[in-house]
C-alpha cells in the first residue's frame, strides 16, 4: 500500500445506477471500472471522476459499513498526514474509506475505523501510532503487494514478482498487547493470515492480515434465499 504495502462490489449498485441513468456512455464504462478487474499490463490510478473513485472506496467494505462511511481521496504525499486528503463523500459513522493506491496492478480501496485512521495516520509519517484499543480495516477487493518491507518501486512495471493477498481483513492491537502477534505467518503467498509492519520504522505497530478468501476471489453479498 504506500510504504510497502500500504498500501465485492458492495454499496456499488446504488452509486451505479444513478451513473447508469444519467452518464453519457464514456462516463458508465469508466464507472463500472472501478470494481471490474483491470486489464492485464495496467495499473492503479489516481487519473479518476470523484464519482468513480466513491465507487471504488465503498467496494473495500459491507454495505452495513459503507452505506454512512466518509470517502476522501489520498492525500499527494501520503506522509502529510490523511487529514491532507480531499473529502469525496461526507458520512456519519465513523468509518472512513480510500480508494486504490495508484500504481498497483489490481484494485486496493480500504475502509477503516478511527483507530486503523490513526495507525495509518502514524505508520505513513514513520512516527509511533499509540494505539490503545482494537482497530479494524477492511479490504474486500483484495490488493496487491510487493513483499514485507520492499521499499515501493518508482516504476510499478518493474516490479518482478507481486503478491496478491486476497479478500482480506486487518486488525491493530494495543500497543500493550502486539506481542501477541509474535511468532504468526509472514508469507504473503500461502492465503494464510500473516502479520505486516508495513514500515520499516523502529517504532512500526504490526498488523494482522486475515484473508476471508483466496487472491483473485471476490465476494459478493446477496440476500438469504
Amino acid at each position: 500500500m504506500i510504504k510497502s504495502s500500504l498500501y465485492t462490489t458492495i454499496g456499488f449498485a446504488a452509486i451505479s445506477s444513478i451513473a447508469l441513468a444519467a452518464g453519457s456512455s464514456d462516463d458508465r464504462k469508466d464507472l463500472s471500472s472501478a470494481t471490474a478487474p483491470l486489464p492485464p499490463g495496467t495499473f492503479t490510478t489516481s487519473a479518476h471522476s470523484d464519482e468513480w473513485k466513491v465507487a471504488n472506496a465503498l467496494s473495500a467494505g459491507p454495505a452495513s459499513i459503507t452505506d454512512l462511511a466518509t470517502v476522501i481521496d489520498w492525500p499527494a504525499n501520503p506522509k502529510d498526514g490523511m487529514s491532507h486528503g480531499r473529502v469525496l463523500r461526507q458520512g456519519t459513522n465513523g468509518w472512513t474509506c480510500m480508494p486504490d493506491v495508484p500504481g498497483r496492478p489490481q484494485h486496493d480501496p480500504m475502509c477503516v475505523d478511527e483507530t486503523m485512521m490513526k495507525w495509518l495516520d502514524s505508520t505513513l509519517a514513520g512516527k509511533k501510532p499509540d494505539i490503545d484499543r482494537v482497530g479494524l480495516s477492511y479490504m474486500l477487493m483484495g490488493e496487491a503487494r510487493q513483499g514485507q518491507n520492499a521499499t515501493p518501486a518508482k516504476d510499478p512495471s518493474q516490479v518482478k514478482e507481486w503478491f496478491y493477498p486476497g479478500p482480506h481483513i486487518m486488525i491493530v492491537l494495543p500497543d500493550s498487547a502486539k506481542d501477541a502477534l509474535r511468532g504468526i505467518n509472514q508469507d504473503l503467498s500461502n492465503s494464510q493470515p500473516y502479520t505486516s509492519l508495513l514500515s520499516s520504522a523502529d517504532v512500526a505497530t504490526p498488523i494482522w492480515v486475515i484473508p476471508v478468501a483466496k487472491g483473485g476471489d471476490r465476494i459478493k453479498e446477496e440476500p438469504a434465499k
